[in-house]
């Protein structure tokens, strides 16, 4: 689950919070063997040779520290995806496995949750309708897979840095194997790259990449 989920959601740490020194986790295999559910091979048994389950804590430059939990075993649960704890405040983040969704803040102890819908903004417009059927997929989704591409095109033109560069991605991806092999080892991981942390977009910025 680590390479598949860890993607996206190691990416969007980096993202909010630069990138990560080091790492500890653990993980688990609860299932010797593993029915395939779709394909031509669908109802056939599979031996589960990797851990399916992993907890992990990542400490980032920054000082922060998150904990997290990703895994093909759970069947259902009710908690946000990502949430942020700070000094002025909590955040609750969209999915970052799918498309869109409000920003949901709460400011003070006690206080009430307050969504900020993204649908204002150039890359939170609703632009496709989902038919999947899935509880965990979203019916009006906000898929703005080209702007990655988009912005590179842009900061090449202009002789800048790019958000989804080399750079991040291999960091992500020394994130990915630092977690599995602290596992492996059963001892925290110093990761071996860095990255910059991308400049969020202003809509200024949006409107000049995305036209």
């Amino acid at each position: 689950p680590i390479i598949d989920m860890g993607p996206y959601f190691f990416t969007m740490l980096v993202h909010l919070l630069g990138p990560a020194k080091n790492v500890r986790s653990r993980g688990i295999k609860v299932k010797e063997n593993r029915n395939i559910d779709e394909g031509p091979r669908k109802d056939e048994k599979v031996i589960v040779e990797v851990p399916t389950s992993y907890t992990f804590n990542v400490e980032f430059h920054s000082g922060s520290l998150i904990q997290g939990f990703i895994s093909f075993d759970v069947i259902n649960h009710q908690r946000n995806h990502m949430e942020l704890y700070g000094t002025k405040g909590s955040m609750i983040v969209p999915d970052p496995n799918m498309f869109g969704g409000p920003v949901t803040i709460s400011k003070e102890i006690g206080s009430e949750w307050i969504d900020h819908s993204a649908d204002a903004m150039h890359l939170g417009k609703v632009n496709i309708i989902n038919h999947s059927g899935r509880t965990n997929e979203a019916p009006q989704q906000s898929n703005y897979r080209g702007a990655g591409l988009a912005d590179m095109i842009y900061a090449i033109e202009n002789n800048t840095e790019h958000r989804c560069n080399g750079n991040l991605a291999l960091h992500v991806l020394d994130l990915i194997e630092s977690t599995i092999k602290a596992a492996e080892l059963g001892q925290e991981i110093t990761l071996q790259t860095t990255c910059n942390k991308p400049a969020p977009f202003t809509e200024d910025q949006i409107g000049h990449v995305m036209k």
